[in-house]
């Protein structure tokens, strides 16, 4: 048992994993409880982080939080030495060490945790360490989250739904834009970890969707004629018709027409000495 001085300890660190912080309504059931008793049934868990020279709350945020508030309250008839707060104290290098140690500490006492609280330890192990708790770039590691958070693989999927569907969104859109580069579906394993036999799937979906989308698409467009009238539908046939039967002579005239008229742009444009040099445009257009 060590003792600490309550100003010394941060309130507001980032071990909180509570979604909502401290229960108001608990911190003084547990205020009370201290003052009839003295003491608490578990000592709060404190860590001093080395890189940073901080105290920290691992296990305890309530009754730190308890303490603070009898120190405030005139009514209560209760001896509190603030400076001298007995807690269990360790050590840790980093912070990212001590929110891994704080990410699982209430899972078998003090206020029970909502599933709100376990889907911010996860999000907050995966912000301090992604990498480490996840199998691939596109895959959690189930089973290493379950470990630290203390939770059943039922909690784990629900907190971690959103997560996962991010993740499976954007390797899908890898594997898609790689594919649509023209690289082989073994490159695009090689590059992703994605396996083979995913990324194969992953096509064939997008082509049937591809496929579908063009088939909705074409029976929108008949759908959309049928409700023309037939002879107004037979006028708009025949003039996708005529407008078809082009001769090579009509092709002619309207690339001539075309180049005469972006020539006569450019001439505006020009200036006198400019204008010297259209014996070459105007030479274009009498080979027609």
């Amino acid at each position: 048992m060590n003792t600490i001085a309550l100003s010394k300890i941060n309130l507001k660190a980032p071990t909180q994993l509570r979604s909502s912080g401290e229960d108001i309504s608990h911190v003084e059931d547990l205020a009370h409880s201290y003052a009839d008793t003295g003491t608490f049934k578990e000592l709060p868990w404190v860590a001093l982080i080395k890189d940073t020279n901080e105290y920290v709350p691992i296990d305890g945020f309530h009754r730190l939080t308890a303490l603070q508030w009898l120190g405030e309250q005139e009514d209560i008839e209760c001896q509190v030495d603030l400076d001298n707060v007995s807690v269990i104290l360790t050590e840790f290098d980093t912070m990212y060490e001590a929110i891994i140690a704080a990410a699982g500490v209430n899972a078998n006492h003090g206020l029970k945790r909502k599933s709100t609280d376990i889907h911010n330890a996860i999000q907050k192990l995966l912000e301090v360490d992604r990498i480490g708790f996840s199998k691939t770039k596109y895959t959690l590691d189930s089973e290493a989250i379950m470990k630290a958070v203390k939770c059943s693989s039922a909690t784990y999927r629900r907190a971690t739904e959103e997560i996962r569907r991010e993740l499976t969104e954007a390797r899908d859109f890898e594997v898609k834009r790689l594919n649509y580069e023209g690289i082989s579906q073994r490159e695009i394993q090689f590059r992703t970890g994605v396996p083979q036999k995913t990324i194969s799937r992953i096509l064939s979906e997008s082509k049937r969707s591809m496929s579908k989308m063009t088939q909705i698409e074409q029976d929108g467009e008949k759908s959309s004629l049928s409700l023309i009238p037939q002879s107004k539908r037979n006028k708009i046939q025949s003039g996708e018709k005529a407008h078809n039967a082009e001769t090579p002579q009509d092709h002619i005239q309207k690339r001539k027409a075309n180049l005469i008229e972006s020539i006569a742009r450019q001439l505006n444009s020009l200036s006198v000495e400019q204008l010297k040099n259209v014996d070459s445009h105007i030479a274009t257009v009498s080979d027609f």
